[in-house]
């Protein structure tokens, strides 16, 4: 046997790596590309179609329409010429004034006068709700007691899923619970939605949803009226709890439309009654058409027993605001209207006197001083608190404005610009 065997190969084959193909390999990092967009906008389309509805079905509601509030255009006031007035009083049969003088009312058509008013009050009645503050207190005992404290409020919006309830802070204010009762007794909990600190009023939050089908048929959203058209000696219906006590009805007569309330950055036209109320009242003005005209305001009264109420066409866009939890925006100045007349006696630019300056506001931070005249917001001519108010209801916090006010030096009245960084309330 052969030991001395010699290696023998059975393959003498090298193997190769095979060469890259460049042009394939784009073409498959194409295709991997393409269909990664594919799928990511299908992706996204999916996602957009499926997230509202389980949104709507994890929570049960979808993002609802915002309040929106139609405002009242103040009127321009038109003289009357003096010949018209003398035909007005001339036209007018001598005899017609005997007339009615003579012509007494019975007992049973003033009975039937009073009821055809509250019958005017039925709907707006409807629109108004019982609010309450509800606070847990401890007392020397360690036992809890329950603090009510009670306002009326008024249904100002339906969004379709929530009811807005317009009311004043101080009732809700720190508060662990509020409640709403409805016209039917209805009681549902609410929720603190916004609030004004220059006017105190807030808007509170209901869930449609919670009340029940009854309570919910016969609510209404408050008629709000015109307020820019009421005069004085006009009749007029206080309703809610103007002498303390809810579900109450006082009347009266307009008899003072003419006084303001200068706040911060505006100012209000007061409603005047004769109407002896509460200084705790709340409410709302009803009109003989039963359009809301006013909303009881008690602060506001030069007396403490005399119900007063601010226009409501003033307040339309606070309203609208405070519903949709908008910022309100701020520079923080109280003013004036400077008229022509006052113009010409005094010498005093036309445009807004700055009364007050607040303290660490927007106005003080950029210059502006008490005795300015702000004749310009913006590019834009001013000369009443109204339009400056309305300027400044379109900026938005953080933003930069110009305003160009008239102050007084030694050589008279000279022009001076302020750049002001809007703020917040």
């Amino acid at each position: 046997m052969d030991h001395d065997q010699k290696p023998y190969n059975f393959i003498k084959e090298v193997i190769k790596k095979k060469e890259l193909n460049k042009k394939d390999i784009c073409i498959r990092i194409a295709a991997i590309l393409g269909a990664g967009v594919l799928f990511g906008v299908s992706a996204a389309f999916v996602f957009a179609w499926v997230e509202p509805r389980a949104s709507t079905a994890i929570n049960g509601r979808e993002e609802p329409p915002k309040v929106d509030i139609p405002v009242d255009e103040e009127p321009t006031p038109t003289p009357t010429p003096e010949g018209d007035v003398a035909t007005a009083s001339t036209s007018t049969p001598a005899s017609s004034g005997a007339e009615d003088e003579n012509k007494d009312i019975s007992l049973l058509e003033y009975q039937q006068l009073y009821k055809e008013m509250l019958a005017v009050a039925e709907t707006p009645k409807h629109a108004i709700v019982t609010v309450i503050g509800i606070t847990n207190q401890m007392d020397y005992f360690k036992q809890n007691n329950e603090s009510r404290k009670l306002i009326s409020g008024l249904l100002v919006a339906d969004n379709g899923q929530d009811l807005f309830i317009l009311t004043e802070y101080r009732v809700v204010e720190n508060v662990e619970r509020i409640q709403v009762t409805f016209w039917d007794g209805n009681m549902v909990d609410a929720i603190y939605q916004k609030h004004d600190p220059n006017t105190g009023f807030t808007i509170l939050k209901v869930v449609r949803s919670d009340l029940e089908q009854s309570t919910r048929e016969g609510i209404e959203i408050a008629p709000l009226g015109n307020s820019y058209g009421v005069t004085q000696g006009e009749p007029i219906l206080a309703l809610g709890s103007p002498i303390g006590y809810s579900d109450s009805v006082a009347y009266g007569v307009i008899t003072s439309v003419t006084n303001k309330i200068s706040t911060i950055d505006t100012e209000y036209n007061l409603i005047t009654t004769d109407i002896m109320g509460s200084k705790e009242g709340s409410g709302i003005l009803i009109n003989l058409e039963g359009e809301i005209i006013g909303i009881i305001a008690q602060g506001y009264s030069s007396e403490d027993n005399i119900i007063t109420g601010l226009a409501i066409s003033q307040v339309k866009q606070l309203i609208e605001k405070l519903s949709n939890n908008e910022q309100l925006s701020y520079v923080g100045i109280q003013g004036q209207d400077v008229t022509s007349e006052i113009s010409d006696k005094i010498g005093i630019p036309k445009g807004v006197l700055v009364n007050t300056v607040q303290s660490d506001s927007p106005a003080m931070m950029s210059g502006i001083k008490e005795y300015d005249v702000i004749v310009k917001f913006g590019e834009d001519k001013i000369t009443t608190l109204n339009q400056y108010q309305d300027k400044l209801d379109k900026c938005k916090p953080g933003q930069t404005v110009k305003i160009t006010a008239m102050r007084k030096g030694a050589e008279g009245y000279a022009e001076v610009a302020f750049e002001v960084v809007v703020g917040e309330k």
